[in-house]
């Protein structure tokens, strides 16, 4: 019997142990893939590779978007050029024309990314748009931002995604430039340049919206009455956040693009592509929720959808990879009252203008023009 009671002790022991380090490696686990979602990274990557350029044409190798339809950038470490449609496909290259190469060589070797920004990490001014560099000031610091001029008094307040910048925005200017609407591209808390937030990581919107409230701020200071919110990926989570903690501002409307409506579907979409057990999204969603304080629920804005008072135009591409579009098409199924909703294809995330610009800006055009 004390042999027998010596081994259960042992079997005891033994379960409690392994138990312990596994409660510990899921937790290392998890506190990693948080991290993932809440750091902010500011590399660029290069994923393509130019293996051939004959007159009009680039022909690139590498990439899971490179033959997307539609119009791009190539933008590459020193240079930039305009891409047109696709010409040619082969094994592991797609071949398309080049409408014009705005800076730097583009020669065989150089690495590069298919930019639907189409001018890389431009100013207002490689759409065409005169612009004056500015900075809103906010209790964490001043935020750099730029200001395109209109003599409208109802400004767009543009707000990028996630490891963005707002050159995310430039796609867009001319069509508000030609309705006489001043853009403000502004910068958020752990932006490359900007104010950090106090524990240097991302909220998810749970705290950005307050940066978002400081650009509303400094748009009525210099004239503005009326207020279009505009958001682009995380940005698109950010805006919907700002509606719903300003109710008293002058915001006429919301313009969104790929949103994250539920962080929830684009943190388990990103762990089945990573291969990452589901068990562990969960654990790091638990985890995200303890290092920041945010709620999945608070930020879950299908949820909070009776909420909403303004208008929203919502843009969104079947063949997104990155942002499911489940949450967008039920808020315009919950809300048809205020959501009028776009959808195109083969555009990818935030890609809804570069596969088709001219039904793109006659959205815009008619949302800003009945606002």
């Amino acid at each position: 019997m004390a042999e027998e009671s010596r081994w259960r002790r042992r079997v005891a022991w033994t379960v409690a142990m392994v138990t312990a380090f596994g409660v510990v490696a899921v937790g290392g686990a998890g506190w990693y893939y948080s991290g993932l979602v809440l750091d902010p990274v500011h590399a660029s990557d290069y994923p393509l590779e130019v293996m051939a350029v004959n007159g009009d044409e680039v022909t690139l190798r590498g990439g899971s978007d490179t033959a997307a339809p539609g119009t791009y950038g190539l933008t590459w470490a020193n240079g930039n050029a305009l891409l047109g449609p696709t010409v040619t496909t082969g094994p592991g290259t797609v071949t398309r024309k080049v409408q014009k190469v705005l800076r730097g060589e583009l020669r065989p070797g150089v690495r590069a990314y298919l930019d639907r920004w189409l001018w890389g990490d431009g100013k207002p001014s490689a759409a065409g748009v005169p612009y004056t560099d500015v900075e809103i000031p906010s209790p964490l610091g001043g935020f750099p931002a730029w200001r395109t001029e209109g003599t409208s008094p109802t400004w767009v307040i543009a707000v990028h995604g996630r490891n963005a910048n707002p050159a995310e925005a430039l796609r867009v200017l001319p069509a508000f430039h030609r309705l006489g609407m001043p853009v403000l591209g502004i910068t958020y808390r752990n932006d490359e340049g900007a104010p950090p937030s106090p524990d240097g990581k991302f909220h998810l919107g749970a705290t950005e919206w307050e940066d978002v409230a400081a650009a509303v701020a400094y748009a009525k200071s210099h004239g503005a009455t009326g207020i279009v919110l505009y958001g682009w990926s995380m940005g698109g989570g950010i805006v919907p956040m700002a509606v719903r903690k300003l109710p008293d501002e002058p915001i006429k409307g919301i313009i969104l693009d790929s949103p994250v409506l539920d962080w929830r579907s684009p943190i388990a979409l990103g762990a089945q592509q990573m291969g990452v057990p589901g068990f562990l999204v969960t654990v790091g969603e638990w985890v995200i929720e303890r290092r920041t304080g945010l709620s999945f629920d608070d930020l879950d804005h299908v949820r909070h959808a009776r909420e909403f008072k303004t208008r929203a135009l919502v843009f969104v591409d079947t063949t997104d990879a990155t942002v499911p579009v489940g949450p967008a098409l039920e808020l315009a199924k919950a809300r048809p009252d205020l959501v009028t909703l776009v959808q195109t294809r083969g555009g990818g995330h935030t890609g809804s203008w570069n596969v088709d610009p001219a039904r793109y800006e006659e959205a815009l055009r008619t949302f800003a023009s009945s606002l």
